[in-house]
């Protein structure tokens, strides 16, 4: 396994736990009755900013332990690790497809959250779709990375 691919796998574990926090952070404003009202878009923008700056010193901490963990078990079953971490056509022509796949899911977002607006919804909820468009979008890109990775084998 590359270490393009651990990457991913990792990207994809990890992109998965924010997802579900920012799920059940948001669940939780709205129980709370924080996401009606003239403050809810500034209580929202706060609480995703917070999980913004959290998801990303947690992302580089864990894709270092993450990586580290990888070598480890290689090198107990497989009996030597994988040093290479130069990137080659391969790799960039997968990242490509993997970014495709996350602009063309962000860009929908944002289509749809102008026709939100446009029909009448909650400014709030339109902004909500739209944070679930960029982050299920990176999350449906590193799964469509993996996919091409397994089925280039």
């Amino acid at each position: 396994m590359s270490h393009e691919e651990k990457n991913t796998i990792l990207q994809i574990i990890i992109g998965t736990a924010i997802n579900i926090w920012l799920i059940l952070e948001i669940k939780d404003l709205y129980s709370k009755g924080f996401m009606e009202g003239p403050t809810a878009i500034q209580i929202w923008a706060e609480t995703v900013f917070w999980i913004i700056i959290i998801a990303i010193v947690a992302g580089i901490g864990l894709t270092v332990i993450g990586t580290v963990i990888f070598s480890v078990i290689e090198k107990v079953i497989l009996g030597e690790a994988d040093y290479n971490f130069i990137s080659d056509e391969r790799d960039k022509a997968i990242a490509s497809t993997g970014d495709k796949i996350t602009l063309s899911i962000i860009g929908a977002g944002f289509i749809v959250l102008i026709l939100g607006l446009k029909f009448g919804y909650e400014p709030i909820d339109c902004l909500i779709l739209l944070m679930f468009c960029f982050s299920l979008g990176g999350l449906a890109g590193e799964v469509a990375k993996l996919a091409r990775y397994r089925m280039s084998l």
